[in-house]
């Protein structure tokens, strides 16, 4: 298998930043809810600032007052007011398509909501559809399913939902709906996607019936109060570092503050089934969300077989983790991860393609790839395919493997990781 070359020679702290997920999460309860509410530990990466934005041309008012720390004020939904341009959700997927949601069910609202090239090249379908299916207007400006994307807000009917995928996005989209539209929503999936946003309604006093663990039903009014929201560490900008530090040799490294969620710790699941050795220390429970430390000590990893039911709590991690599958005795393989195509890019092609760059044999399939066990690699030309993930996988690989890899454009990191490469010079 390859050989690492990095020597921690101290304990190290890595501070990631706050998670993305709920950063965009609450920003839109921020302006369901009428009043003064301030988020704290806020990422200050430019998806979340694209969401953030976009409210504030829909009436929010917002100051920051200290990095990642912000008081909000939002007139509450029925006064939010139609934008008078287009609203730009940069490379935010999960922006636009919760603020899709949103939008749909506020009766008046009129708006156009777009993003970069990007973010114009993804799925839109999923969520336009059973958005129409509740009586919303809203429909892809080029018909191709993508973004841009016009709304017209109007007043929604009571939903019940059995989607085809576990999504999170396609989840929040229609309760996010419900909650503007003050309608009941029954929904199902047939794996746990996360569940953010179910979480921060029960923080809110809101009330959610489950009628199984992958079934829940919300019903209507909605009101909520203003509030202080804490915003976790992000496991899944944490899964970078996690596999750095269990790749290389030396002492470990702390990661405090991380998020926990039950349906975001597959990555960890994964890595400890590999034989990472990763310690959680003083969890505890904030704004709904579990929160811990991790103690990741250097480990010999080894191939395993993930299966499918772990692949919704790993979606964002399969790129980082196919660099951990390097560093691995046996390689690595990933299967039923077809979502992987339609994310910033489509990952599979994507990791594939850089694989086979660096003279590694990799058999490519709809669904995920598969290599064996690698004792070699070559020096070579990255193509990010302009996607956060891919730049800093493979940046994770040149630190381990010491290797010149030339990766065409790492400006995409700051979307979700600002600092990211500050902290990777500190090894």
């Amino acid at each position: 298998m390859l050989q690492t070359k990095l020597n921690i020679s101290r304990k190290m702290t890595v501070s990631v930043p706050g998670d993305k997920s709920i950063s965009h999460r609450t920003v839109l309860f921020c302006a369901l809810s009428e009043g003064t509410s301030e988020i704290h530990g806020f990422l200050e990466g430019e998806d979340p600032k694209h969401t953030l934005s976009a409210f504030a041309a829909l009436g929010l008012q917002y100051e920051q007052k200290a990095p990642g720390s912000y008081r909000i004020q939002s007139p509450g939904k029925k006064n939010l007011r139609s934008p008078k341009s287009e609203l730009d959700f940069g490379n935010a997927g999960t922006g636009i398509r919760l603020s899709a949601g949103l939008l749909s069910g506020l009766p008046g609202i009129q708006a156009v909501l777009t993003g970069d090239a990007s973010l114009q090249k993804r799925p839109m379908a999923r969520i336009i559809d059973p958005i129409r299916a509740m009586g919303g207007q809203i429909r892809s400006v080029h018909g191709n399913g993508q973004a841009p994307l016009e709304v017209k807000g109007s007043q929604l009917q009571a939903y019940t939902y059995k989607s085809p995928i576990a999504s999170a996005q396609i989840k929040s989209a229609l309760v996010f709906a419900s909650l503007a539209s003050d309608i009941s929503l029954e929904y199902e999936e047939p794996e746990l996607s996360r569940d953010h946003t179910e979480n921060m309604i029960s923080f809110l006093g809101g009330k959610i019936e489950y009628r199984s663990p992958l079934r829940f039903r919300i019903e209507g009014p909605y009101k909520f109060s203003s509030a202080a929201y804490q915003v976790p560490r992000d496991l899944s900008s944490a899964s970078f570092f996690l596999v750095l530090a269990l790749c290389a040799k030396g002492e470990p490294t702390l990661i405090p503050n991380v998020g926990l969620n039950p349906s975001r710790i597959g990555v960890l699941t994964v890595l400890k089934r590999m034989n990472g050795k990763i310690e959680i220390q003083n969890q505890r429970k904030e704004c709904g969300e579990i929160v811990g430390d991790l103690l990741v000590y250097p480990s010999h990893l080894q191939k395993i077989e993930i299966e499918e039911a772990l692949i919704p709590s790993i979606i964002d991690e399969i790129p980082i983790l196919t660099i951990a599958g390097l560093f691995s005795e046996g390689g690595f393989s990933i299967r039923h991860a077809k979502e992987l195509r339609a994310k910033e890019s489509d990952r599979i092609h994507a990791m594939v393609k850089n694989l086979q760059t660096l003279g590694i044999t990799v058999e490519e399939y709809e669904d995920g790839y598969a290599f064996g066990e690698v004792s070699q690699i070559k020096t070579g030309s990255i193509d990010t395919f302009m996607d956060h993930r891919i730049a800093m996988s493979f940046s994770i690989l040149a630190k381990l493997a010491d290797v010149n890899l030339s990766i065409d454009d790492v400006s995409w990191v700051d979307t979700s990781f600002p600092g990211f490469f500050q902290i990777l010079k500190e090894f």
